[in-house]
């Protein structure tokens, strides 16, 4: 006789998940999407990431992440939707002060709780929102979560993705007190899930060195899907200068992709976010020459590498 399988059913399928690698430029998309018709404010769950990682690594079994996962989710989204557990953080990403709408939020304190209240958004085809990292490289897990969810995954450049990480302090995470990304010990090594097949390496690279490693082991994963589910029709894929540069064409994009429309909010979380904005070319030399200084030449020589595969992603191939 098989043993049963663990089963859980969402209540909240119209999901969109704002993805992409660690300083992809989620936090500037994230509450513009939040801020259009039907979509709630962000939700950031890293307890979510943390899962479906050890999943990934085959730390947990599969079954037992999307049960939890898919709970989890609903809780998170019930719990938001009555006024529970909300954050009155001032300045957070998910206070309810950045929220397109405060009071809206504070009043739902006063709501009677119950199924009624879950059934009237779905009845409204309400969106809820996530802040996620690496869901395009974990996507094959997502993807047993709920087909239904769609993803908004950001693309940056990698030479800014490495300055930002840097910057940080990614390249000394083991010291970090309120690191976020799944550690591991080896002996007296310490080190993160990125350097798990090769640990005994972490000790013996300098700090940007370490970065570029992180930064590419997850991009060159991420690419890699979106050349398998560039056309999926649950993916939609925005690249962060463009979206900086020219966010009224891309969030008519988002909304097209949502079946949304704008709010009377939007410009207000526009603004606030500096969309659209002009992107100086110095900086990015500035950053350049800082990586170059910081890393070693062969390293460095990587980084410029990949950087080919995302100026050129749509027709470039990206050698193992």
């Amino acid at each position: 006789m098989k043993t049963p399988k663990l089963y859980k059913k969402n209540y909240f399928n119209n999901v969109v998940v704002v993805t992409g690698s660690l300083n992809s430029g989620k936090s500037m998309v994230a509450p513009i999407v939040s801020s259009l018709q039907k979509v709630e404010h962000l939700r950031k769950l890293i307890e979510v990431d943390q899962i479906l990682h050890l999943a990934n690594l085959k730390r947990i079994k599969r079954e037992a992440a999307y049960f939890f996962v898919k709970h989890y989710l609903d809780k998170s989204f019930y719990e938001q939707l009555i006024g529970r557990n909300l954050n009155y953080r001032i300045g957070d990403e998910t206070s309810i002060f950045t929220a397109k709408n405060p009071a809206e939020l504070k009043n739902r304190a006063f709501l009677k709780r119950g199924e009624h209240i879950i059934k009237k958004h779905v009845k409204n085809k309400t969106i809820f929102c996530m802040d996620t990292h690496d869901g395009m490289m974990l996507f094959h897990l997502w993807r047993e979560v709920n087909k239904k969810f769609k993803f908004i995954n950001i693309f940056r450049n990698p030479i800014d993705t490495v300055n930002g990480c840097f910057n940080v302090g990614q390249g000394k995470i083991e010291k970090i007190l309120f690191n976020e990304i799944i550690m591991f010990k080896k002996d007296k090594n310490i080190f993160p899930l990125y350097y798990l097949n090769n640990y005994k390496d972490y000790p013996k690279k300098n700090t940007m060195d370490r970065v570029i490693d992180e930064v590419l082991f997850c991009l060159k994963k991420e690419y890699s899907n979106y050349k398998k589910y560039k056309n999926d029709k649950n993916c939609l894929f925005i690249e962060n200068e463009d979206f900086a540069v020219n966010t009224d064409k891309n969030i008519s994009k988002i909304c097209k992709f949502l079946k949304t429309k704008r709010s009377k909010f939007t410009p207000k979380i526009m603004k606030r976010e500096n969309c659209p904005r002009e992107i100086d070319p110095k900086v990015y030399q500035e950053k350049l020459k800082k990586i170059k200084f910081l890393s070693t030449k062969k390293s460095f020589q990587k980084l410029l590498d990949f950087e080919k595969v995302f100026y050129n992603r749509k027709t470039y191939t990206l050698n193992k």
